[in-house]
């Protein structure tokens, strides 16, 4: 059984056609045992991690993949299936490289 591509995304760009997305982020708030808020440089979005393993803490960086779920409201929420470490990675250039993939329609 193959599971969908994650397509990677920043928050501001994640479509409401997405069903599986890629957002790297800072964790901003641990909302409780089962959810966190995941921010990038601008925008916050709430991530379900339920189903993970999860040693994180507030303001580390993470990549967090999983299903995207919209609710009646259209706010937005990721069910994490993978959570990665990513402090070792340069945020800013990171965000730069998205920016030249997104012109070239590589995102």
């Amino acid at each position: 059984m193959s599971r969908e591509h994650a397509a990677q995304r920043i928050i501001q760009d994640i479509k409401s056609s997405d069903s599986r997305v890629q957002i790297i982020g800072f964790i901003k708030d641990l909302v409780d045992d089962d959810h966190i808020i995941l921010k990038d440089k601008v925008n916050d979005i709430k991530i379900d991690i339920k189903k993970v393993d999860f040693p994180f803490q507030k303001d580390d960086l993470i990549n967090v993949i999983g299903e995207l779920n919209i609710n009646m409201a259209g706010e937005k929420e990721i069910e994490a299936e993978i959570i990665q470490d990513k402090k070792n990675l340069n945020f800013d250039y990171y965000l730069k490289l998205y920016e030249i993939k997104k012109e070239l329609n590589l995102v």
